[in-house]
């Protein structure tokens, strides 16, 4: 019985941590901006809209379901650095949206972010970009 008590102060201590809260701050700011950002560049679509949520609700889901079990057996620290690099996750889809639409930026980071970004999706092989494609079949998958 002590074993259920403790995985429910756990579940407590993980839901109110402030990695928790930071994520759940970065995610809302990363569904608003993207909508916002489907909304500016006229590319709203309802099943990648669908997506997004349901990606964001399991990045939401997922910690807390398993921060009882880890924190238990000792590693709490190491669910909380979990917690920690997806709000650092969340906090680059923050800022590539905020930049997408337009939004005030220092003109020398954005400029640091794109190189970076452009050197990824080399290293990668994946091309992305706002623009529409010429023909629909053209997209790599």
């Amino acid at each position: 019985m002590d074993v259920f008590y403790n995985m429910a102060r756990s579940f407590d201590k993980g839901w109110t941590s402030n990695y928790y809260m930071l994520l759940v701050a970065l995610v809302f700011a990363d569904l608003i901006l993207g909508f916002g950002r489907a909304i500016a560049l006229k590319k709203f679509n309802s099943t990648i809209g669908l997506a997004g949520i349901t990606k964001h609700v399991m990045v939401l889901i997922v910690p807390m379901l398993i921060y009882p079990f880890v924190d238990i057996i000792g590693y709490g620290s190491v669910a909380d650095g979990l917690i920690a690099f997806l709000a650092l996750s969340e906090a680059g889809s923050v800022l590539e949206n905020w930049i997408a639409m337009g939004l005030p930026f220092k003109e020398e980071w954005r400029r640091f972010f794109d190189e970076k970004k452009l050197e990824q999706k080399e290293r990668v092989g994946t091309v992305h970009t706002d623009e529409a494609l010429p023909n629909e079949n053209d997209k790599k998958l």
